[in-house]
């Protein structure tokens, strides 16, 4: 499995704004390595790069933790661990199939496939890695449906993001909304 220099660059951002936005709204510090901080606010963010050079899309989602494995136990019916490492294997199939029924990328009105490629947790947060091959060249729409934690919490916000040719557009999704267009 191979981890992509954006996706990396990527989570580091993203880790960035979330510790940014918890010193604002809690003023304190980041909390070390605890798996279960509480927070205020629900949201998830999709990060898509779009890699013309290798005609793939790169997909990055960023969840926290607890509320990942909150939603896993939920839909699933059994306790999700997350962060133990005799648990990875198992929680990797839940992990993929929950991703697989609670997010659609279509690039001009095409649905694409997702191949999962694993996750990770860091501090707060997991964060999902998904590739689509054989994107095209040219993106002019995107449209993104997503319904992560929404079978959890009413007040879920999903930040959209997606990079194509040196450009970046976002959309927020607030629950119960779950599909947003993009054109470039």
């Amino acid at each position: 499995m191979k981890i992509i220099q954006s996706f990396v660059i990527g989570k580091y951002f993203m880790q960035t704004v979330l510790t940014l936005v918890g010193w604002l709204l809690w003023g304190v510090l980041p909390i070390g390595k605890q798996a279960s901080v509480p927070h205020p606010f629900h949201v998830g963010v999709v990060e898509i790069n779009h890699n013309a050079g290798e005609a793939t899309l790169e997909v990055q989602c960023k969840l926290f933790t607890d509320d990942f494995e909150d939603a896993l136990s939920k839909v699933y019916k059994r306790k999700a661990d997350l962060i133990a490492p005799a648990y990875h294997t198992s929680m990797d199939t839940l992990v993929q199939h929950y991703l697989k029924t609670h997010l659609s990328i279509q690039v001009n009105g095409k649905i694409m496939l997702a191949n999962y490629l694993g996750f990770e947790q860091e501090r707060e947060a997991v964060y999902v890695y998904l590739e689509i091959e054989k994107a095209p060249a040219l993106i002019e729409k995107v449209t993104v449906e997503t319904s992560l934690l929404y079978d959890l919490y009413d007040d879920q916000v999903n930040l959209i993001h997606f990079s194509t040719q040196n450009k970046r557009k976002s959309a927020k999704l607030d629950y119960p909304a779950k599909a947003a267009q993009l054109e470039f």
